[in-house]
């Protein structure tokens, strides 16, 4: 089932937050397990519009989130021109050391293929697959507007009225296979056993923007006693992120685990984090050369990799059925995408 659920989530196309893709996803999510419930999160629904011209010719681009404005001028001085950086994060550095030496825009090119990160909006950014040269004019029309998004939750009754939370959000840029389709489509096939303690599937809107996690924030994590996010999965292996705490529960699993590490602040995961729900993400940031790119695309790998994530996902959910209590409190580590002790 897993391929057919990926597969019509991709054919939706992109599912930017806040937007009518975005519901379509939602009403998809519905339909194959009907029993969940909706609630309603307040967001910011993303509109834009784009003209870029290089050398007299109009050409397709990508626009960064949420940059706006217009600039004409040569490449390499008016308009700053960078080749994307070997980790996106470093895109906003890149991003703020063109607006501070004079640049009217800011173009990122990547042979073949076009991303989208979010930058301080105040001058154009866009992101082409080819070097561009010579004269060139770019016009971004963007803005942010109130909207209505929706988590939706589906119960698995335990013994008990407390339950481990397993979430995926269901917004993504461009082709968003990996990030986050995959999730998506591994959590709709995903059947969980119960005993104590009961299990919450629940489906996050909003994560990509208009800031970080924005769906997940607004959930209600009473009665929640530990939770596994699932972003950004790539074939074959996995990081896992957590309090130290939870780090034994890496240590018999079936995927190839790429490293253990502390919390990151990126994700749905360090919501729960926040508000005191001891947390563990799995994904792979082996999906940087086509994170957030319109080639992040299925691989022949995907539908055994599910398969195993589910079987882990079983495995961890079992074993969050004993209680578990952070002895300490976190902090963002921005700069080293890390967290630190609180």
């Amino acid at each position: 089932m897993f391929s057919q659920y990926a597969s019509t989530i991709y054919k939706l196309g992109e599912a930017i937050h806040g937007s009518e893709q975005e519901r379509k996803v939602l009403e998809f999510i519905e339909s194959v397990v009907p029993s969940g419930r909706r609630l309603p999160v307040s967001t910011k629904r993303w509109e834009f519009s784009s003209k870029v011209i290089i050398e007299g010719r109009e050409v397709n681009a990508t626009v960064m989130p949420y940059s706006k404005g217009r600039a004409k001028g040569r490449i390499g001085r008016e308009i700053a021109s960078f080749r994307f950086p070997d980790h996106p994060f470093k895109v906003k550095d890149l991003y703020n050391v063109a607006k501070e030496n004079g640049a009217e825009a800011v173009i990122f090119y990547d042979e073949g293929k076009t991303r989208r990160i979010s930058v301080p909006g105040d001058i154009p950014a866009i992101s082409l697959p080819f070097k561009p040269q010579g004269e060139a004019e770019i016009d971004v029309n963007s803005s942010l507007n109130d909207s209505t998004s929706f988590i939706y939750e589906v119960t698995f009754e335990g013994k008990e009225e407390e339950y481990v939370a397993v979430s995926a959000h269901y917004d993504h840029w461009l082709s968003g296979f990996h990030d986050n389709i995959f999730s998506v489509s591994t959590l709709l096939s995903f059947r969980p056993t119960t005993g104590k303690r009961g299990v919450k599937l629940i489906f996050f809107p909003s994560e990509e923007g208009p800031r970080c996690c924005t769906g997940s924030t607004q959930y209600d994590v009473r009665n929640i006693s530990s939770a596994v996010v699932l972003d950004s999965l790539y074939p074959s292996r996995m990081v896992f992120s957590s309090p130290p705490e939870m780090w034994d529960l890496a240590m018999n699993s079936s995927i190839k685990v790429k490293r253990i590490e502390m919390p990151t602040p990126f994700s749905d995961g360090w919501t729960f984090l926040s508000k005191g729900v001891p947390s563990i993400t799995l994904y792979n940031d082996d999906m940087i050369p086509v994170y957030h790119s319109d080639a992040d695309l299925p691989l022949p790998e995907d539908e055994l990799y599910s398969s195993m994530v589910s079987e882990e996902l079983n495995r961890i959910v079992s074993a969050l059925e004993k209680d578990l209590k952070m002895e300490r409190r976190f902090v963002p580590d921005y700069v080293n995408l890390t967290s630190q002790f609180a």
